[in-house]
């Protein structure tokens, strides 16, 4: 795993509170691994999941929720594909 590609998302982790990054999901376990060795050195916990039918790696920070803009984009979207 590419360090550049890990200090990114650990920081955007740390920024907005959530990261999540398209992998093949035979490299799942090795990021979820580094992002979380990178929290365990600065005292963090953080969350980790996956989704190997999308390809979706995710981590969240424990206390982390979505944005009042964040909520608004997400009703949007949703209602969206409601009228599909």
């Amino acid at each position: 795993m590419d360090d550049d590609v890990l200090a990114r998302d650990y920081l955007r982790l740390l920024r907005r509170g959530s990261v999540m990054r398209k992998l093949a999901p035979v490299r799942h376990r090795e990021w979820r691994r580094a992002l979380r060795a990178r929290a365990a050195a600065d005292a963090i916990r953080i969350r980790t999941g996956s989704r190997p039918a999308e390809s979706e790696v995710w981590a969240v920070l424990p206390d982390w929720s979505l944005t009042q803009s964040e909520r608004e984009r997400l009703a949007q979207r949703l209602a969206w594909l409601r009228e599909d």
